[in-house]
């Protein structure tokens, strides 16, 4: 799958906070998005997502041009930085909501479920409420829950603000059996060692403009 941007802009009232951004983003890819506080870095992973509108440009997946403010959930997937787990539903029913919400057979759903909790090493706390987790088991709960529509391309933002190191490791380990799985994903982090880590491109805007490193 690839992500086309062509000419993007998007604006604050009379501030414009990035324009005329070209990118391209595939599936068999890591691409971390890094810069100061306010550059405007996850609010691009929400254009991405269809949770923000954008001023002009177009944003594209497999050529086909996506209306502002909309996207394809079963093409590409958010895992947010404050994991927006619902508190009064169990791990178990916070995974199984958006494939049920978007029609997938519930036994297809459970056996999915089942299948990437066991992946991520969380199956053992399906029935447990969200605040009865770890920071890290909630993360992987958000990726879980995030995977369940078989998304191409994953975005995270700001997976490791809340992490310690060994969670952190834990979570670069994760992102490397997704991709080895044919899962893309778009990093949006302040952590430049995890970037380099994970990372087969690091982009970073400036100053609304945009700057590309290839990764060694």
């Amino acid at each position: 799958m690839k992500i086309s941007v062509d000419n993007l802009k998007k604006s604050f009232g009379d501030r414009c906070i990035w324009s005329d951004i070209d990118l391209t983003f595939t599936s068999d890819e890591i691409v971390t998005i890094a810069g100061k506080s306010g550059q405007g870095k996850t609010t691009f992973l929400r254009c991405l997502n269809g949770l923000e509108t954008y001023d002009a440009g177009t944003v594209a997946f497999d050529g086909e041009v996506m209306p502002v403010g909309t996207t394809d959930a079963k093409k590409i997937g958010m895992v947010f930085q404050g994991y927006y787990l619902f508190p009064k539903m169990t791990v178990w029913e916070n995974i199984l909501l958006a494939p049920l919400y978007h029609g997938i057979d519930r036994k297809e759903a459970e056996e999915r479920a089942e299948r990437l909790m066991k992946e991520l090493e969380i199956y053992e706390e399906k029935d447990k409420y969200p605040k009865n987790l770890s920071g890290g088991q909630q993360q992987r709960v958000a990726i879980v829950r995030a995977c369940m529509l078989e998304p191409e391309i994953l975005c995270f933002d700001e997976p490791t603000s809340a992490l310690d190191s060994e969670t952190i490791d834990k979570l670069a380990q994760t992102m490397g059996r997704l991709k080895e799985k044919g899962m893309g994903m778009i990093v949006v982090t302040h952590d430049r060692a995890f970037a380099e880590r994970i990372s087969d491109r690091i982009l970073h805007f400036e100053e609304g403009r945009l700057r590309e490193e290839i990764v060694a």
